[in-house]
């Protein structure tokens, strides 16, 4: 018995002092109260968006303008960029390989992408997509 009450006061201990700490850690003469309230909701943004623009947004817009960029390169290689013979047989050599470095580089732009925007505004859309703002 009393190896179950002091095991349920080491736990609340333990997650008064996980509650508290971010609190105690931040200056509060060079924060406002407000930033301090407002922070666990716009972790919570930055990070929903980070996910999503990370795995779902930026490997896709990434992918297709590296795609379009490795198909005019080969193209170009090709002789002409804008014939569509030389467009042809560049897409399985030049798109294929865009795409996969396109959507290797987007996974990390998008990541980057989804958290600062999440954190200046959370669960807007331009958390969400790659696209700059305009």
């Amino acid at each position: 018995m009393t190896k179950k009450i002091l095991g349920q006061l080491m736990l609340s201990a333990t997650l008064l002092v996980s509650a508290v700490a971010p609190a105690v850690a931040l200056d509060y003469e060079a924060k406002p109260v407000n930033w301090v309230l407002q922070a666990p909701f716009r972790t919570v943004g930055a990070l929903s968006g980070a996910v999503f623009s990370g795995v779902v947004s930026g490997p896709i817009d990434n992918g297709y303008h590296g795609g379009l960029k490795g198909e005019n390169h080969v193209a170009g290689k090709f002789g002409d960029e804008k014939g569509w013979g030389q467009r042809v047989a560049a897409v399985p050599i030049g798109a294929s390989s865009g795409i996969v470095v396109g959507s290797t580089i987007g996974v990390r732009h998008g990541f980057v992408h989804g958290f600062k925007k999440g954190w200046d505004h959370p669960f807007s859309r331009w958390s969400f997509i790659t696209m700059e703002e305009k």
